[in-house]
């Protein structure tokens, strides 16, 4: 059964959020080492340093505690296995995301003077699973790259590095043998029908059916300019304001598989807490 339990990429990063008391930090791991070499050199310790080396090395062993983020995450991938369950969020921001793929793989391909194309093959090894959305090579190096289409320039200019994505490309770096792993952040236009469906939204805040036709134009004329912004907003290929340079933000790491063994040490104890998950508790 437990070769049968897959882990996604995209999502693995949850499994590296540490339980509330669970985490021992580097500071204290140096304490550590610091008494124990100085017991070790025959040195001595107060009651008080002893007792703290004894708490602190408690802690250090305790036993892995998933964290209610990563129980939420095995909770999803038990529901989506053994059920069929998925939920899918609809919003514009990501059918953007969904529209403009192909784009956005354009635009990095023009800027970076490479030809990209989608990949379009999922890979497992283990209990992980994934399917990256770029695979290259470049200087002799393989790499893996990530899109992700922002919804506007504020959204783009606050894109980060986040932990979510840092494990998820380490995963597809296990996956799929590679080098290094490339955030891509793209500022693509918004499809049309999107910005039509904002230009829409806005509309509908003012427009009322008790309208005259009159009335509605002389609402149209007065709206020209908001709906103007929404295009200045959401659409830049032809606004002078934007080169194709700056509409990519690129974050690179590279494999190591010393730091990824850290991911695959709690495997094990999300694959126990797999085997406990029940519809229904209650049930007898």
């Amino acid at each position: 059964m437990e070769n049968e339990i897959y882990f996604r990429a995209s999502g693995n990063g949850a499994l590296m959020v540490d339980g509330r008391g669970a985490v021992i930090t580097e500071k204290q791991l140096e304490t550590i080492k610091d008494f124990e070499t100085r017991l070790r050199e025959g040195g001595k310790l107060t009651q008080n340093q002893r007792n703290e080396l004894k708490r602190l090395k408690e802690k250090r062993d305790a036993p892995l505690e998933l964290s209610d983020t990563a129980k939420q995450f095995v909770d999803d991938t038990w529901l989506f296995n053994e059920k069929g369950f998925y939920k899918k969020i609809k919003s514009p921001y990501i059918d953007k995301g969904l529209f403009g793929e192909e784009v956005g793989i354009d635009l990095l391909s023009e800027v970076d003077g490479n030809f990209y194309r989608k990949h379009d093959e999922r890979k497992t090894k283990g209990n992980i699973t994934g399917h990256c959305d770029i695979l290259t090579n470049i200087g002799g190096k393989k790499i893996i790259m990530d899109l992700k289409c922002c919804w506007d320039p504020k959204t783009f200019k606050n894109s980060d590095f986040s932990k979510l994505y840092e494990w998820q490309g380490r995963s597809y770096m296990h996956l799929y043998d590679a080098d290094e792993f490339w955030l891509r952040y793209v500022l693509i236009d918004c499809p049309e029908h999107l910005v039509n469906k904002q230009k829409e939204i806005l509309w509908r805040q003012y427009y009322d059916d008790s309208m005259s036709i009159e009335e509605a134009q002389k609402l149209e004329e007065m709206m020209k300019p908001m709906f103007d912004q929404i295009d200045l907003n959401l659409v830049y290929s032809k606004n002078p304001n934007y080169s194709k340079e700056e509409r990519i933000k690129t974050f690179k790491i590279k494999r190591d598989d010393e730091v990824f063994q850290k991911l695959l040490d709690r495997i094990p104890d999300a694959l126990e807490y797999y085997k406990t998950i029940k519809l229904n508790d209650g049930l007898v």
